[in-house]
Order: structure tokens, then C-alpha cells, then sequence
């Protein structure tokens, strides 16, 4: 879903203050998409949405996620995916117990499964964690923000965020409650739009990747890195990718 109506509140005319990364002040517009204005930050390379969308109209997108059924239609080769991610970054962690922040249907939750975690998923989407409980009962689903999650599910070794932190209106306070449900030294596996890949175009919202309100922050390595750092969170290493994704390891301190 993408609003074609542009935005007509007063803030649309404001110009962006600071970076909510690396607090810098110089900006240059990267283009308008579907009515919402678009600035990078000249410091750290961020890309966002200004004004941010109001809530209400960010959480109207979530209400029926037109996704699901395009995710449960491949359902099981994106478990099979996720399996292979999970091994490849296993014999880093620390324990057995993990989450994946942003679960969706629930299929990197089975695939932690059936690699032998105790496997947990969180998603605000009813509907994403209806069909998770039904198809794939193994796991344990909560339907809510991050700060909602059950205490006695206690905290985790492995997490996964994939996709998750491009939609956030505030992804400091959300990486923040996250960060709470962790054990020190626990290892994140996080993926996002990468807004410095060599293949993003010139006209940055001619890039696939641009469809706000859905997404409304782009990172950089560099603008990542910082973000991370700045929330408790050791970079192990950035992973390669061919497409335009930034895959990041990390670590809590």
C-alpha cells in the first residue's frame, strides 16, 4: 500500500533540524515520493521521510498487511532461507533461546525450531500472528509492541530483525526496548534497505526501496554503525550482499 495523496500539514514545509543519527545539520533533499518529502544527512548518509507520517495513519497501514498472503504463498522457502541463516551465525551465539523481532508469519520462528532453539516471534499484525500460530504452532508468538512482551519469556541469545527498522516512526525507542529483552553479549542479525549500495540510483526515489509511509528510514553502513554503537551494540561485521540490503551482525554489550 502507498498513499498517492500528498502530505498538506503545515510541517510539510519544515526543513529537518537534525539527524537523528549522528545529530548533524546539513541536509540536502533527495527527492519527493507519493506526496512525503525525502532529506539525506550530508555527515552520515541517512535517508528519511520528513515530516514523519502521524501515527494513525502509519498504523492504518498495518491493519490488513497485503503481504501476508504473498509471504505465506513461499512460506516454506523462506523457513528453508532462514535456516541457512541461522547456521551460518549459530556458533556465534551465546545460547539456545531466540526471537525474531518483526516475525511476520512466522517463518525464521520455525526455522529456529527446527534448528533446535526455543523459538519466539513478536509482530504488531493480528492477523501476521494468527496465521504464525497456525501454521507453525512450535513457536511462541506475542502480538503487541516490544515493550509489551511477556516478562516470564525472559531474555534472548539470538535475534533477528529483518526488515523491520526502514517502517519505525521512532526506531531509537524501539531498538531500546529490544536491547532490554537481550542478554549481554547476545547477537543480533539485523537487514535493511542499503541506501549506500552502488546499485541505488542517482534519483534516490526512483530506488525500489522508496515507497513511503512503509518505509520511512534509509541507513548507510556509516549511519548504522553509528546507530548501533550509540544503542549498546558492537558491530561484528557487515555482510556482503549483492542486492541493494544491508545485513549487519552485532553484538550487545
Amino acid at each position: 500500500m502507498t498513499l498517492t495523496e500528498p502530505v498538506t500539514t503545515d510541517a510539510t514545509a519544515l526543513e529537518p533540524s537534525s539527524c537523528m543519527i549522528c545529530g548533524g545539520h546539513a541536509f540536502r533533499p533527495a527527492g519527493v515520493s507519493s506526496g512525503y518529502r525525502i532529506f539525506r544527512c550530508m555527515a552520515c548518509g541517512f535517508h528519511f521521510v520528513h515530516p514523519t507520517p502521524p501515527l494513525s495513519e502509519i498504523a492504518a497501514i498495518y491493519e490488513q498487511y497485503s503481504s501476508n498472503t504473498h509471504y505465506s504463498a513461499k512460506a516454506e522457502r523462506k523457513v528453508v532461507r532462514a535456516m541457512k541463516q541461522i547456521r551460518r551465525y549459530r556458533r556465534l551465539a551465546h545460547g539456545s533461546r531466540f526471537i525474531d523481532f518483526g516475525c511476520n508469519i512466522g517463518t525464521a520462528v520455525e526455522a529456529a525450531h527446527r534448528l533446535g532453539f526455543e523459538a519466539y516471534g513478536v509482530d504488531i499484525g493480528d492477523e501476521s500472528i494468527a496465521i504464525a500460530r497456525k501454521e507453525y504452532p512450535s513457536g511462541h508468538y506475542h502480538e503487541g509492541p516490544v515493550e509489551s512482551l511477556p516478562a516470564d519469556w525472559k531474555d534472548f541469545d539470538l535475534a533477528f530483525m529483518i526488515e523491520v527498522i526502514e517502517h519505525l516512526p521512532d526506531p531509537h525507542a524501539y531498538v531500546e526496548a529490544m536491547k532490554a529483552r537481550l542478554k549481554p553479549g547476545a547477537l543480533l542479525y539485523l537487514t535493511t534497505p542499503d541506501a549506500g549500495h552502488w546499485s541505488v540510483p542517482k534519483d534516490f526515489t526512483a530506488w525500489r526501496e522508496v515507497f513511503p509511509p512503509q518505509h520511512l528510514h534509509y541507513f548507510t553502513k556509516d549511519a548504522m554503525r553509528r546507530f548501533l554503537t550509540g544503542h549498546g551494540f558492537d558491530v561484528i561485521r557487515f555482510v556482503w550482499s549483492p542486492k541493494s540490503r544491508l545485513k549487519v551482525l552485532a553484538r550487545k554489550r
